[in-house]
Formats: structure tokens, sequence, C-alpha cells
């Protein structure tokens, strides 16, 4: 380019044409310089990038585009080991790509590394590649990176030499670790002594290493078969359990530990079983050495009951006994001197006697020889029938008269005695005749007199129509039958065929028309006195069933008929409520539930694999489902209920007694993958102790009556016992696989003194009295199901409580329960010295009654009264230390202090179901459902904690010491046994600890215990929410 100047141009403007001709050549050259540079860079990139694809890299991919369009079928496992001579491969392998590339720390891996195979889709006709790397122990020794040797891979749907394709990398990366197996063990096992057919645990804790070593053991040399071989099993650390020892389990045990590098043993340690001797049973004792006078006699045993065996103690003490014996000799017996001679008899002799007493034989002396008697003719004419003789016929007539009167006399004597038998077998008869006559008419007068109080057509006489002048007459009649409860606490058997003695017929609300009141009349009258039913008319028209409180009935006064209360809030009538009720539970799976499970001591909802929680809060009782225990992909309809019928309560022994609810689980049968967590509490002291605890359970069909039997005793646990019991102050958590009835009893120990806390509470109709009050005193166990068991059958009853429930210390010992009423005020009077009435110790501690309930029966001496004030002293015969005191003090004029007849103290039902699905559930009252995650903790969070401290350590600090920490170590082998120990104590935790800090509180348990890893997890993802 040149600068051309035009002719015309001169002077001042040819000087400024050329300057800005010059800076035209300067910006030229500038811009195509800039255009060379950027050539020459451009063109060094491009070789680059073609030099790097032929390496296997791919070049600008933190700055390219990621897209989803490449599918991973096989991508990096989470860990792989290394070691000297075997290396680590990592495959990968993908749909619809065309090239996959490595990445591992952070690095390109070269491409001449690769092992590629290609094939085809027979499905989508897409290409599927597959590449792997092998990473060598040098490879990761030259790494020094703190975050390890991860290796990642990507796939591409292009070339490595052409830009622009898709890149996909996988979601999961590979850590590559060296592995190794240390030489010494951490725990080696030491020789041990056991006692035939008892459990043991060889302690065996193995060498660190990577990747944990797998424990097995060898006995005599030869490897245990744990899976075939139920008497062995290996927990989680490493320990080998021996369940019941046999005599051919004795021998050489080693631990061994094996990964990929190494194979290690510990020192051999023998084992030995051994049996102590035992004596057989006393051999008879010999005859004695001396035949007549003193001697000696012997008797031995062996000591083969058992054998000693297995280096085991002889049998103690004497194997022969030597005892002195003295015979007696034998005393032959010799005669006596010959007595003198009789007179002469008719036939003309005499005799004499003689006896054998000098001495008489004894101790099996022989008796005297010959004859005690001796006869002889009569001499020198001392025979008078001789002379008789001589004297010709006239002796022998004159003798036979006198032998024909004594014939006659005894004939008078027979004819006067069958005389008199007959005599008397008639006045027999006369009066079995009068009897049965007396009988008769007194049973046809108590005939009619029932009949005339009652119509043909089983209405009410007209005597008790309300405008009648006999209404109070009648009123004072059945007063007089009042109850006294104290005699009917354990009512006498019924008479129809039922499994239960104390079982009364339940009135149904729902499906039975109410009864009358003459019906209930005619009841009451004519059926025996063994049935236990008493009706107990109250001052508010109401009559009371007074044994299991099961039939409630209430007058109505305007068409004089008995109707039963409904169950519902606030008594409301039969109507629409009631029947939704009444569908609401025939829509749930328990309608298998018996009848006499009341409606409203159940709940119900549908749970799948995350699990959830069932709570009855008024019962105390909860049942939690954790997460994994119903089957992924299943979803089951689980109840939950609390028995209070009387025929549910086991019969136990004088000495046992029952500590808590009878909650009964379902549906039976269902398989759990892993056991549930049944929360409820009990009344047992613990702060004393002396108690022996065991859990009952029955797996009888629902609708018959339950057959109990012994589930576990806490301390006698073994490692085939299928429960775990957890129990604290005032709770009760087992842990079991399996749903059905279960409750906790308890009995003391040797010379040990029980305590159980009951709860007293006091009740009275809520209506004025008119002429008589009569007080109601429960005396029930200290749990909440108990009290609301007494609050519901308050409700039917209309009454209102008196007094604030309190608790009282029943000891055992056999004392009674004594209550005295006093410091009546003026105006009131008791019954019939009816002030003082106890309660028999057995109805208490090992009755099988619920409600159990005592009546003060009161009367107005003075007819303006308007409140009753008194005290009820509570107390246990011979025990003055457990003593309690009522405080009533009741004004009828002023109305109750809640609408409800149970006040403040007595609330509502309220049932949470807690469940992480959308199915229906509920109870048969008011449900609320707790919206809140069932678990505390997260899935992915529990994962981590469990795979960190399952993993045997040698400082202990593990899942046996959060065991510990969290006191759920009574029985710690039943953790040792499951695959996952952690995983069962966090279940035993979310179920006792329901506290707002619980999560806190665990993560400085993790804190304390030194595993900071364990805390970091829970801080890390839940941290900002805690």
């Amino acid at each position: 380019m040149r600068c051309v100047q035009n002719n015309w141009m001169s002077g001042k403007y040819n000087q400024s044409a050329n300057m800005v001709c010059r800076l035209g050549v300067w910006i030229f050259v500038i811009v195509a310089l800039f255009a060379s540079i950027f050539g020459t860079l451009h063109g060094a990139e491009a070789v680059n990038a073609e030099d790097g694809n032929t390496e296997g890299d791919f070049n600008g991919f933190d700055g390219g585009v990621l897209r989803r369009g490449i599918k991973f079928l096989i991508e990096p496992e989470e860990k792989y080991y290394v070691v000297k001579n075997k290396p680590a491969t990592i495959t990968c392998k993908a749909l619809g790509a065309v090239h996959i590339s490595f990445k591992c720390a952070n690095t390109w891996i070269k491409q001449h590394k690769f092992t590629t195979t290609m094939s085809v889709d027979q499905v989508t006709q897409k290409k599927i590649i597959e590449t792997s790397i092998t990473v060598t122990k040098e490879d990761v020794e030259e790494y020094f990176g703190s975050d390890g040797y991860w290796c990642q891979c990507f796939a591409s749907d292009q070339p490595p030499e052409i830009q622009g394709g898709i890149i996909v990398e996988s979601e999961k990366r590979g850590l590559v670790e060296l592995a190794y197996l240390k030489r010494q063990f951490d725990w080696q096992p030491y020789k041990t002594r056991v006692e035939l057919n008892q459990q043991t645990v060889l302690r065996c804790l193995p060498p660190e290493g990577k990747p944990l070593p797998e424990v097995f053991w060898l006995k005599d040399g030869n490897q245990i078969d744990v899976q075939n071989n139920h008497n062995f099993i290996i927990s989680s650390e490493g320990n080998l359990i021996i369940t019941s020892a046999r005599l051919e389990d004795t021998g050489i045990y080693t631990c061994g530990a094996q990964n990929m590098v190494a194979r290690r043993l510990s020192n051999p340690t023998p084992f030995v079983v051994y049996v102590n001797g035992g004596w057989s049973t006393w051999s008879q004792w010999t005859k004695c050495s001396a035949v007549c006078g003193r001697g000696t006699q012997r008797r031995q045993r062996t000591c083969t009951n058992p054998a000693p065996q297995g280096d085991g103690d002889e049998c103690p003490g004497e194997a022969v006994q030597n005892e002195a014996c003295n015979i007696i000799c034998p005393v032959d017996g010799l005669w006596n001197q010959w007595s003198s001679w009789s007179t002469c008899n008719t036939d003309c002799v005499h005799h004499r006697r003689r006896q054998c007493e000098a001495p008489p034989p004894t101790n099996g002396g022989m008796y005297c020889n010959g004859n005690d008697l001796d006869t002889q003719n009569c001499t020198n004419g001392m025979c008078r029938g001789s002379s008789d003789k001589r004297n010709g016929q006239g002796g022998l007539s004159g003798l036979e008269p006198a032998r024909q009167e004594p014939s006659n006399s005894e004939t008078n004597d027979n004819i006067t005695m069958y005389i008199g038998l007959c005599v008397a077998f008639a006045v027999f008869l006369i009066v079995i005749v009068v009897v049965i006559v007396i009988v008769r008419r007194r049973s046809n007068q108590q005939r009619r007199n029932h009949d005339h109080d009652l119509l043909p057509n089983g209405g009410v006489h007209a005597h008790l129509h309300p405008h009648n002048d006999k209404k109070m007459k009648n009123e004072t009649l059945l007063s007089a039958y009042q109850p006294d409860l104290t005699q009917v606490t354990v009512p006498p058997p019924h008479p129809m065929s039922h499994p239960n003695n104390n079982h009364m017929e339940r009135v149904n609300s729902f499906n039975k028309l109410p009864p009358t009141y003459a019906e209930i009349k005619e009841h009451r009258l004519s059926s025996p006195m063994g049935n236990g039913l008493l009706i107990e008319p109250s001052p508010n028209n109401m009559l009371t069933h007074n044994s299991s409180m099961d039939q409630i009935a209430k007058k109505n006064e305007r068409n004089n008929m008995v109707i039963v209360n409904p169950i519902g809030s606030g008594g409301s009538p039969r109507g629409s409520d009631h029947e939704n009720l009444r569908d609401s539970r025939d829509s749930m799976m328990s309608v298998e539930l018996p009848s006499t499970i009341d409606t409203d001591a159940v709940t119900w909802s549908t749970f799948d694999y995350r699990g959830g929680r069932l709570t009855l809060s008024e019962s105390g009782v909860t049942l939690l489902i954790p997460e994994g225990a119903i089957p992924r992909g299943k979803t089951e309809e689980i109840y939950m209920a609390v028995c209070r019928d009387d025929k549910d309560r086991p019969r136990l022994t004088d000495k046992q007694t029952i500590l808590s609810p009878i909650v009964v689980c379902g549906p039976t049968g269902m398989m759990l993958n892993k056991p549930v967590v049944l929360s409820l509490q009990h009344c047992a002291s613990m702060r004393q102790g002396g108690w022996q605890l065991s859990v009952c359970s029955s797996n009888t069909p629902l609708e018959m009556a339950p057959q109990w039997q012994l589930a576990v005793t806490l301390g006698q646990e073994t490692i085939n016992t299928q429960i775990y019991t957890q129990i604290d102050a005032t709770h009760c958590h087992l842990m079991t696989e399996q749903l059905q009835r279960y409750t906790l009893i308890g009995e003391p120990v040797s010379q040990g003194r029980a305590v159980k806390i009951l709860r007293l509470a006091a009740f009275a109709p809520s209506l004025p009295p008119s002429m008589d009050f009569s007080i109601r005193v429960y005396v029930v166990e200290d749990t909440p199901d108990a009290l609301e068991g007494v609050m519901q059958v308050e409700r039917r009853l209309g009454g209102r409580l008196l007094d604030h429930p309190k608790q009282i210390p029943f000891q055992d010992g056999g004392h009674n329960l004594c209550l005295t009423i006093e410091d009546l005020n003026n105006g009131w009077r008791s019954k019939l010295a009816a002030n003082y009435q106890e309660i028999p110790f057995r109805h208490i501690w090992s009755g099988n009654q619920n409600n159990l309930h005592c009546s003060f029966s009161l009367e107005m001496v003075e007819c303006v009264q308007e409140a009753i004030r008194c005290k009820i002293q509570v107390y246990q015969k011979a025990i003055l230390s457990n003593r309690q005191v009522l405080k009533i003090n009741t004004n009828f004029k002023e109305p109750p202090i809640c609408s409800s007849p149970l006040g403040n103290t007595l609330k509502g039902r309220a049932s949470t179901v807690t469940s992480a699905t959308n199915s229906s559930s509920g109870v048969s009252s008011v449900v609320a459902v707790d919206s809140s995650q069932p678990s505390r903790l997260p899935s992915h969070i529990r994962q981590q904690v469990c795979a960190l401290l399952d993993t045997p350590c040698a400082r202990g600090n593990d899942w046996r010491m959060l065991a510990q920490a969290l006191t759920v170590d009574r029985y710690i082998n039943y953790f040792a046994t499951k695959p996952s120990p952690t995983e069962h104590i966090l279940d035993l935790w979310e179920a006792i600890h329901r506290e707002d800090t619980a999560v806190t509180d665990l993560m400085n348990i993790l804190r304390f215990m030194g595993r900071m890893d364990a805390a970091a997890v829970l801080e890390k993802d839940i941290g900002s929410w805690l």
C-alpha cells in the first residue's frame, strides 16, 4: 500500500493527507500481525488437541457440555483393593457410546492402558462399549492426595478426535486402596473350661486390615461350619458363641482371619467341656451283722450319676456309710400256774385254765407249747347229773317245764321288737310328707310374689310409675340390696359354659336394643346368686353392674325404659355418630378382634417398608414398626388393642401379679424382616427391687380364650431367646418378631419384698341424692390403661370424680388393704357400721378382675344437706407406711368442674398413628395423625452409622459401647447374633427416646465414645436442623 498525492493538493492540505495515510498503514500492519499470532496459536492448539486425543483424554472437557444422552450399564464399584501382585481392574460399560475414558487422581489415563470391547444391543441396536483399566500398587503409592486415589468413567458418543460430542460422566466413582492385614490379633482366645450344657463365648478380635478380614474358627485343625452346625455362632465382632457345650466340643480351637492379602491364625487354645461327678442314690441298708444284740450295717453309692469327665471334679463326700444296729433278742413264752378246777357241769365234767404269761412271747419269740385248757370227769359223787339219772324218768319230766319258759319269753320279746319297728317307719313317712308339703307351699308363695311384681308382657308394674305413691317404698326396697363389693371382688363361677369364670355377657350398644327396667329386675330376682350379678340402684336412677362393670344401663325418666349410654363423647344419643363408628371399625382388617375388646382401645394403620408408629396415648402403649420390618414392595395393615376383659387376664399363682396392661398386636402370623418394639407402662416399683419379672405371651386365636405361656424371664435369657426385654422405671419395651398378646407379670424373689404401685380413685353419682349416697373407691394398677378403664366405666355411669387419683404402694406379704371413712359432716352417717372394709390381699395381688372396687353406703339423717365432706383412709394392714388419704368435699348444687363427669383429670381418648404411607388409619374414637417423620434418623444416615459401628474396634468403642451408653446392654448377646447390631440398637433407641433432644444426645454420646466419624455423619446431614 502506498500513498498517492493528487496534483491539486498542495501546502497544508498535502501534509495532512500524508499523516492520515501513514496512520492507516500502521493500523493495517498491526491488524495483520495480530491475525498471524492468533492463527499460530490456533494451529498449536489444534496440534495439541490432535496429539492429546491420540493419548485418550477429552481436551477442553472442563469447558465443554455434559448431557445425559448415554446410559452407563456398569459403573465403578465403591472400593477396590490392590496388593503387590494383584492389581485392581476397574470396568465401565455404556450403552450408546463409542468411547470411554478414565480419570484417576485428577489425571486422565493414557489410552494405551485401556482394554476395550464393542458389542451391539439386540433390542435397541445401539452400540455397547466396555472398557477396563488396571491400577497397580505403584500407582496408588505414587499419589499423595488427601482424598484418596479415586477413578471415574467418562463416555462419549463421538471418537476422541472429533470435538463437540456428548460427554457423560459416571455417577459413581471407585476408591482404590492398598490392601493389608496385620499379623497380631487384637484379642487372642485363651484356655476355657465350661460345664456341660452351659453357654460360653470364646473371644477373638482379628487384626486390623483392609478389606475387613473375615473371621473363621478351627477345631482340631478343621474349619467349623457354622451354617450346618447350629451349636456354633460367630458374632459380628468375631467371637465364637457355643450355645450349649457338649462333650464332643472339647478340643483345640484356633481363631483365624483372612482377606485378599493373607490368612492369619491365632495361638491355638484348649477348650474343655467337663462334667462334675454326681452321686447315685444310696443302696439299701445291709442286714445287721449281729443275729441278736448290737451289730453294724452299711450302705453305699457310686460316683456315676454322672461320672466325672473332661477334668471334672470328683464327687464330694463318702461313698460308704456304716451305722450301728441293735437286734432285740426274741423271748419265748412260758406257762404260768394252772387255775383251780371249776364246778362240775351237767355233763359231769370240770376244767381248769392257764396263761402263756410267764413271760409272754415277745420280739418274735415262740408261743408256749401245749394247751391252755384241761378238762376231766367229775368224781367222788360230785356230779348231780348222775344222781338224776339214777332217779329215772321222773327227774327228766321235772326239767322240761323249766326249759319251756325261756322259749316263751324270747317269743314275746321278738313280737314287741317288730311292733316298734313298724311304728317308727310310719312316723318317718309322715315326717317326709309334711316336709314336702311345706317346701311346696313356700315355693308357690315366692312364685306368686314374683309374678305380682311383673306384668304379663314384661312391662313395669304400676307400683314403679313415677306418680305412684309406692315409688319411695320400692326404692327403699331396692336400696336394701346395696352390694358389698368387698365380698364380690372375685365373683363365684358363672353357670354358663364359658372359659372364664368372671365373664359376664356384654351389652352391645350398637347391635342390641336396651333392656327395660322390668327385664333387669326380673333377671336380678330370678337368676341364682352364684352368677355374681348384682344390680345396684343409685340415687341418679342408674343401674350399675357390680362386677366387671360390663353392662351399664341408665333409666330414661320419660318412658321408664333403661337405655344403654353409648360409648362416645358427651353421651350423645344413638344415631349417626355411632353408626359411623361402627362402620369405621367394620372397615378395618381387625374385625377379627373379639367383641370383648373395647372399641375405644383399638388403633390400626397401613404400613409399608418405611415403617411407622401406633400409639394409644391414654393407655400408655406404643408399637414401633422400624424401617425394613415389612418387606419392600408390600403393605400391611397392622392393629393394636388393649384387652380389658376379665377373661383375657392370665391365671396366676398366689405369688404372681400382673404389672402391665394386656396388649394384642396383629395380624397374627405376619412375617417380619426385623423385630418391632412394643412399649407399655408397668406398675412395679423398681426402687426397692425384689422382683423377678417375666413376659407372658399367647398366640391363641383371638376368638378363643387365651392360653398364656411364659415367653421369657428376665435374667434367664439364652442365645435362642426370641424376645429382648428392656425395663426402666416406668416402661417395658419388648423387641419381638411375633405379633400376638403380651403382658408383664412379676413375683417376689426369695427373701425379698416386692412392691407394686396402686392407684386409688373415688367416684359418686353426679345427681344430688334423695336419701342414700354411695361412694365407689377403685383400687387398680398404677398404669394409664387401668385408670382409663375406670374412667370409661364411670363415663357410662355418669359418675363424678371426688378427688384426684392418688398412688399407694402395696407390698407383698399377705396383708389386706383396709379402707375406712372418717370425719363425716353432720347430717350423714354410714349404713350398718359400714365405715370399715377390707379387700383381701390375694384379690389385689393375684386376682383376675379388672376395676376392683368397694362401696361405702351413706344415709341422710337430716333432709336439708347440700354437701358431703369426709376422708377415706386407705392403708395396708401391718404396714402403716403404705398409707393414703382421699379427701372428699362435694357440693351437689355446684356444677361439676368440667362437662365431662371425670373432670380435668380424666381426659378423652386420643390415639396417634404415625405412618409413612398415605393409607387410611384410625381408632375407634378420636385419631390424631402425627405428620412428623416416623424415624428420627433418615435411612442413609442410619446406614452410614451402622457401617461405622458394626465393625469391631480394638478400643471397644463400637456398637457394644453404644449399647452400654444407651443402657440397653442387659443381654448384649441378643444384638451380637443380629446381622447389624447397631441397627437393632437404634431401633430400640427410637422407641425409648422420643424427646426433642434425642438426636443431639445421641451425637454427644458418639463424641464421648470417641467416635468423631459417626458424630460427623449426624452433624453433616442434620446439623443445621439440630
